[in-house]
């Protein structure tokens, strides 16, 4: 077998996370199609766009165009599905070594979300009914644009006040564990 390039240890390494970061748990209650095109479209995402996104602003109008594009592709149509799974998916590739080093991943961190399930959401309108926020949440198929907004902005306060780290690290503190 002949030596690989580095732009095919790349696609390797990026095809890996993509089909690590979704499965049956992570799209629980959706269509049987949905694991095959998230992991067909994380694959095929060209993560330099994010790397040279700029500032928070840009990153976001990046993220709702692919939550937009990833959208479609789902069976269900389901946004906030479309949202969890793209956040899940840049999170491990901008901890990802290899694509760091190649994309310069580590600057879209302070602008990455926090995935929205059921246990995250919860804990979230906690905090936020411990600040006298209300937040409402009802499911993650029916997750919209307007309300992820007011949830990630509980999350960076939430973040801020709890682990003084960046709120998609709440994902990392609160996974499985005990409360």
């Amino acid at each position: 077998m002949p030596p690989i390039d580095i732009v095919q240890k790349i696609c390797l390494v990026q095809k890996r996370i993509a089909n690590i970061c979704v499965g049956a748990s992570t799209v629980r209650g959706q269509p049987k199609r949905t694991v095959d095109e998230a992991r067909k479209y994380l694959k095929s995402i060209k993560l330099e766009e994010f790397s040279t996104s700029g500032d928070e602003s840009q990153f976001k109008v990046l993220l709702d165009n692919h939550t937009g594009l990833l959208k479609e592709k789902f069976p269900s149509k389901s946004w906030g599905m479309s949202r969890k799974v793209l956040n899940i998916f840049l999170f491990q590739a901008s901890h990802d070594i290899l694509l760091n080093r190649h994309y310069a991943l580590d600057g879209i961190i302070p602008y990455l979300e926090l995935p929205l399930d059921n246990p995250n959401a919860q804990r979230l309108v906690k905090f936020a009914k411990s600040k006298n926020v209300e937040l409402e949440w009802k499911n993650i198929r029916s997750l919209k644009p307007e309300t992820n907004e007011q949830f990630q902005e509980v999350a960076k306060r939430c973040a801020h006040d709890e682990i003084q780290w960046d709120r998609c690290y709440l994902e990392v503190c609160w996974w499985r564990s005990e409360e």
